[in-house]
């Protein structure tokens, strides 16, 4: 047994499974990621009680372990904190912030991060993503200004937009095209791109 990535210059990763990290995670990657531990709704599923046990035990066995490991995730319109849809718009981006700010100040040295997360229309919109700004002028400023608050908390980190479907069908690879073209107009910081294979075969 042994990590097909040691030693080379990438990492190929997995996720935790149920909260938990198979024993015998390290004879094969070197890189984690948390299925739901780090998702808003699993750490503050009640208005400003925070727990971050889950998302703790990822980040310690990556430092334990000397692999990276990938904050999943910032802004997605599935698993959300539900009081957050009881608010104001101006409350909400001020829950926005605080929740960006608590992470960074727990994690400031996160490698990796999905800023944001399955974004596409059909996807799971985002109740809140008025807050944010909307679609406005690019039909993207709310992406936009979720990826910019992440670069000014993480500056060295890698951040991510992350979705399914986006290599397979076309209407959802040319709308991720057309997010990319507009965040670099935008000068807004992004990365990379994860592709979910779920309808891969």
């Amino acid at each position: 047994l042994g990590q097909a990535a040691k030693d080379a210059n990438k990492f190929l990763g997995n996720i935790t499974t149920w909260g938990q990290v198979r024993t015998d995670f390290i004879e094969y990657w070197n890189q984690i990621t948390g299925e739901n531990e780090s998702k808003w709704s699993s750490i503050e599923g009640t208005q400003n009680i925070m727990s971050w046990d889950g998302t703790d035990k990822i980040a310690k066995y990556a430092e334990d372990h000397g692999i990276l490991w990938k904050f999943h995730t910032l802004i997605w319109g599935s698993q959300f904190p539900r009081w957050l849809t009881s608010l104001s718009k101006d409350e909400q981006l001020k829950e926005i912030t605080e929740w960006y700010d608590s992470v960074a100040t727990r994690y400031p040295n996160v490698q990796m991060i999905d800023v944001v997360n399955e974004a596409y229309p059909s996807h799971a919109p985002a109740p809140f993503k008025n807050a944010l700004g909307g679609d406005g002028s690019t039909g993207f400023d709310w992406i936009i200004k979720s990826f910019q608050m992440a670069r000014e908390r993480w500056p060295q980190a890698i951040l991510i937009y992350n979705d399914y479907n986006n290599i397979e069908w076309n209407d959802e690879v040319n709308w991720t095209i057309n997010l990319v073209k507009a965040m670099l107009k935008a000068n807004a910081p992004i990365d990379a791109i994860g592709c979910q294979a779920h309808d891969v075969y």
